[in-house]
């Protein structure tokens, strides 16, 4: 769920992109970390790499994220809010937990570090997620945003770990188009205007009245994933400052609107960025 929204008028600050930020700085850790293990990346696309599977590819997650946000407009229309923060809930459980258990296996499998009982190790990914999810449901502020940024990087990492190059491309430009028609003409939109997008506590994110999607700082880590991976540290840096530039200048937008995706101008720059460091390195050849 992404889209960006404002309580009141204000003026944009630099700590307003302190998250995405952040969301940025730990991405970066996190490939580097999965790189040095040496891990094979396990594909989770369906269709091959070329333009049409790509597009199919983009499909396949696109769809659940608009059924999604479906389903949500029309559990809340109904007045089963309570139903929603729960599902939510229970996703970012499952979603935080899992995440963190598969990045501690590729780290300790990489040094060769093995528990005969499994309960210990567990026991310690429970223990991390539970107070990333203390920090998002009990904690505000800034501490409730990184918490939530830091939910992110890890989702956003992962995809790009888990997704070719073409196919992720494709959804990072799939998902600019899906976020505007979204936000505008879609679920989104009709969540912002009636209020309750405020109300889906793990879903967003607030940082001095203005409201960001957890889907929004997934894939900006998503795409400086891709360039990293794919390009090394250089276009990962440039990538990431084209980013959080659309990032600032989508906030920057909510000083005359009362919402704006979150998406578009932090992608587009963002992939911009990544193209053009590639192009001029000599690692992208028209």
């Amino acid at each position: 769920m992404s889209g960006v929204g404002r309580l009141q008028r204000f003026k944009v600050r630099i700590d307003h992109i302190l998250p995405q930020a952040w969301t940025l700085c730990l991405t970066g850790i996190l490939i580097i970390c999965l790189e040095e293990t040496g891990a094979q990346r396990e594909l989770l696309t369906m269709f091959p790499e070329t333009p049409v599977g790509a597009s199919l590819n983009s499909l396949v997650f696109i769809l659940p994220l608009f059924l999604a946000a479906t389903t949500v407009c029309l559990l809340i229309k109904t007045e089963r809010i309570g139903l929603v923060k729960f599902l939510v809930r229970v996703s970012l459980v499952s979603v935080t937990f899992s995440l963190i258990l598969w990045y501690a296996w590729r780290i300790l499998e990489a040094a060769s570090v093995y528990f005969s009982d499994p309960y210990p190790s567990v026991i310690i990914v429970a223990s991390i997620t539970s107070a990333i999810l203390y920090c998002m449901y009990k904690r505000g502020g800034l501490t409730r945003a990184l918490s939530m940024a830091s939910v992110g990087a890890l989702i956003g990492s992962f995809l790009a770990h888990s997704i070719p190059f073409l196919s992720a491309v494709t959804l990072l430009g799939a998902l600019v188009v899906y976020d505007i028609l979204s936000v505008y003409k879609g679920p989104i939109g009709r969540l912002v205007k009636s209020g309750d997008l405020r109300d889906l506590a793990g879903a967003v994110f607030t940082v001095r009245d203005v409201d960001i999607g957890m889907g929004d700082v997934a894939f900006y880590s998503m795409l400086v994933s891709v360039a990293l991976l794919d390009f090394g540290i250089s276009c990962y840096l440039l990538s990431s400052l084209g980013t959080l530039l659309g990032a600032y200048l989508g906030i920057r937008v909510l000083e005359t609107r009362d919402y704006f995706p979150g998406l578009p101008l932090a992608i587009s720059i963002g992939l911009f960025m990544m193209f053009t460091s590639a192009l001029l390195a000599g690692q992208l050849v028209w």
